[in-house]
């Protein structure tokens, strides 16, 4: 995981296998390998949307609704799909490093169901807010359900095309 991203999720398949597949795949047909490459992203983007979606929706107490740091927050979601022997697999991470000054600590805090900040910058008045988990258990369902079986199935698909030529 990057050193800006913190926390997310990632579908690891044994990297060694994973490695050997692309490996072989690009020396049996780079389309194929490609193709596969497109459909595990493709996969993944589809917990990054349920990401975006829960950041998108309005704050849960009613505070004020600007978005601003929860804009960044899913302008840096991302997906990335790695076939390295070390680090193979698809990982969905946020990053904080687009937050303005002074609300860096949001991608962590607004992940929790409350947290505690100061108001305006008085470290003397301190309140408690709702957060929105957009992570985790966000899209921890939406793994289960879909992605891990589309990504074995693009698995599949390819290794079933290799076997047919």
């Amino acid at each position: 995981m990057a050193a800006s991203a913190v926390g997310g999720v990632s579908v690891v398949i044994d990297p060694q296998v994973w490695y050997r597949t692309k490996k072989e795949l690009d020396a049996f047909d780079p389309a194929l390998s490609r193709a596969l490459r497109r459909r595990i992203k493709a996969s993944g983007d589809v917990a990054a949307e349920k990401v975006r979606q829960t950041l998108r929706m309005s704050s849960p107490d009613g505070g004020p609704n600007t978005g601003r740091s929860r804009a960044a927050l899913i302008a840096a979601t991302k997906v990335r799909v790695s076939f390295q022997a070390r680090q193979a697999g698809a990982k969905i991470t946020t990053s904080g490093s687009g937050l303005p000054a002074g609300h860096e600590g949001l991608l962590m805090v607004y992940n929790k169901d409350s947290f505690r900040h100061p108001v305006f910058g008085d470290r003397d008045d301190w309140v408690q807010q709702q957060g929105r988990p957009y992570f985790g258990r966000v899209i921890a369902g939406e793994i289960r359900r879909h992605i891990v079986q589309k990504i074995h199935d693009a698995i599949d698909e390819a290794m079933a095309a290799v076997a047919s030529r």
